[in-house]
């Protein structure tokens, strides 16, 4: 967890793969909001997965296959879309799930500091 002065500094994701630290660096309003905007089309995304009918075994299975196998590759992208410079073939061969997971929180915390401010600063209006 990234400490709010850290946050604020602007200072490097560190994130763990295979037992070996990289460091990410934050992205600049211009690169980070391409950025988002990859993310949301992701999250607009899960409707679809959810919609798909489970009438039949074959569309139960297209229905999981969807939410257990496309989402994670899509966040994996996600990942290797914020950092480039991450050597994603190097990274595949030795990374985790769990780690992937871990990484792409910690680029999501840093990616929304201003919708948290203005959940901040509306809960301070309405007090």
């Amino acid at each position: 967890m990234r400490t709010e002065e850290e946050k604020i500094l602007k200072t490097n994701i560190v994130v763990v793969f295979g037992n070996k630290e990289y460091e990410i660096k934050p992205l600049v309003i211009k690169e980070s909001r391409k950025w988002r905007d990859k993310f949301t089309k992701v999250l607009g995304s899960l409707p679809q997965y959810t919609s798909i009918t489970t009438e039949t075994p074959d569309r139960f299975q297209e229905a999981i296959s969807a939410m257990m196998m496309i989402l994670p590759e899509k966040l994996i992208d996600l990942v290797f879309d914020y950092a480039p410079e991450l050597n994603r073939k190097e990274i595949e061969m030795v990374a985790t799930d769990a780690e992937m997971a871990r990484a792409f929180e910690q680029i999501v915390e840093v990616s929304f500091p201003l919708v948290k401010s203005l959940v901040g600063v509306m809960g301070k209006l309405s007090a």
